[in-house]
């Protein structure tokens, strides 16, 4: 134990944050259909090649095998993705989740601290160098790493291995080293491969180098409490990675020719539209993110600014004709001023819910206000704190929200916008919510 424990002290030395992320497979309302206790509760370390939004729905490899495992035993998953590798690193001893997609090196631990699935995948780590460097075995190199970086490097295949040291960069990230290294400030990266097939897209003067290891398995850490489901999972990993689905998974995320990964990243990586900058503009006036802006955008429009919608909504924030009106916003309105009035118009419903849901959530009640109009929200919110539920949370008065359709709840005197068919909003705020969190981790300020 006092071994794990100084392990475990030399490596969290970074600082994060962890963004949840609902995937629209069973909610809490829908408690009565499923046992709840059948949810399958997940947390994958954020990077590009795991994790990512092309270009408005959240997809990556060890997402998509996820919710492949759910889908096959017919259970739910809750996932949470983690950014800060520490944290991370700390939940694969927790037991708090039942699967932890993290990449380090597992072999200094035994069964007694964490449970290992059957492979997943497999990588090795490989150079990575600018295109006008050649490989010279007489001279001294260095080649830099990101501190979380703990696979056996071999630098025999590069001529003489006393020349080259790894070194690791306690203060750099993956990122950050491809960024050092086009930017001539270092020579040499060491990365596993299936991070630098998605990582060399963004950086044209940067080449694939030689493999400098061995094959070496990604595994899943499991809860070392649930035999019968560890069990289980090992079977579907063995059985799966027999099918044409996984060879196909493989093909779109883990291939260095991966179209979704050409197709998808690239220099303008952090931009989100052509509208970024005034949306950016417009969510800085008003005191909002834009890249939850941008989320509503997306789902509304697609970033399209002609769209005619039901109810004679249009333009790019697709918003209804009084609306439209209270905000000085006709047909003949520029993208720029549609933008404007959206982002003030979504400030209005944020000051709505203000003080009265968790600040964390308060986007998820904004996301259902702006499909649904806010009156059928707060009615939800009524019944949730008639029947005994937290209000302040959205999965309880989803609940509630849904259960509008009925007429012993629509009819009830604390409802004052009537009936309301509210499952259609509840996945709308599932997808809007799930995109922006995933905007979140994957783009960075300008």
């Amino acid at each position: 134990m006092l071994l794990a424990t100084l392990l475990l002290a030399a490596f969290v030395i970074w600082n994060g944050r962890v963004v949840h992320i609902p995937l629209p497979v069973k909610h809490k309302h829908e408690k009565e259909e499923t046992v709840h206790s059948d949810t399958i509760t997940a947390l994958i370390f954020y990077h590009a090649a795991d994790y990512f939004v092309y270009p408005g729905s959240v997809i990556g490899y060890q997402y998509d095998l996820l919710k492949q495992l759910g889908k096959d035993l017919n259970r739910p998953v809750e996932i949470t993705v983690e950014s800060d590798p520490s944290q991370a690193f700390i939940e694969a001893f927790s037991n708090k989740y039942d699967i932890i997609g993290f990449d380090f090196n597992k072999e200094m631990f035994t069964p007694e601290y964490i449970i290992e699935s059957e492979p997943h995948s497999y990588t090795y780590p490989v150079l990575i160098m600018r295109k006008d460097c050649e490989l010279d075995s007489t001279r001294n190199h260095v080649v830099h790493a990101s501190v979380k970086y703990s696979n056996r490097v071999d630098f025999s295949i590069l001529g003489n291995p006393k020349k080259w040291k790894l070194q690791h960069n306690f203060d750099a990230s993956v990122e950050d080293l491809f960024e050092m290294l086009e930017d001539t400030l270092i020579d040499y990266v060491v990365c596993n491969y299936n991070v630098a097939i998605t990582m060399l897209p963004f950086y044209k003067h940067l080449v694939l180098g030689p493999r400098i290891g061995e094959n070496f398995p990604r595994t899943w850490v499991l809860n070392r409490n649930n035999g019968a489901l560890n069990d289980t999972i090992n079977q579907w990993l063995r059985d799966f990675k027999t099918t044409k689905q996984y060879e196909k998974l493989c093909t779109r995320y883990l291939s260095r020719h991966s179209q979704i990964i050409q197709n998808s990243f690239g220099k303008k990586r952090n931009s989100i539209s052509s509208y970024d900058k005034v949306m950016q503009n417009a969510c800085a006036k008003y005191g909002l993110d834009w890249k939850f802006m941008s989320s509503i955008v997306y789902q509304e429009s697609h970033f399209t600014s002609d769209v005619l919608g039901m109810g004679g909504s249009f333009g790019i924030m697709q918003m209804m004709p009084a609306t439209c009106e209270r905000y000085g916003i006709t047909d003949t309105s520029t993208v720029e001023e549609q933008l404007y009035a959206g982002a003030r118009y979504i400030h209005f419903l944020h000051n709505i819910f203000n003080n009265k849901v968790d600040s964390t959530q308060i986007y998820y009640f904004v996301a259902g206000s702006y499909n649904s109009g806010p009156g059928h929200i707060l009615d939800a919110m009524a019944l949730c704190k008639k029947y005994g539920g937290d209000a302040t949370k959205w999965d309880e008065v989803a609940h509630y929200l849904i259960l509008k359709s009925h007429r012993d709840y629509y009819s009830d005197p604390v409802v004052k916008c009537g009936h309301y068919p509210g499952k259609h909003t509840v996945n709308y705020v599932d997808e809007v919510m799930t995109r922006y969190l995933g905007y979140v981790l994957t783009k960075k300020e300008q």
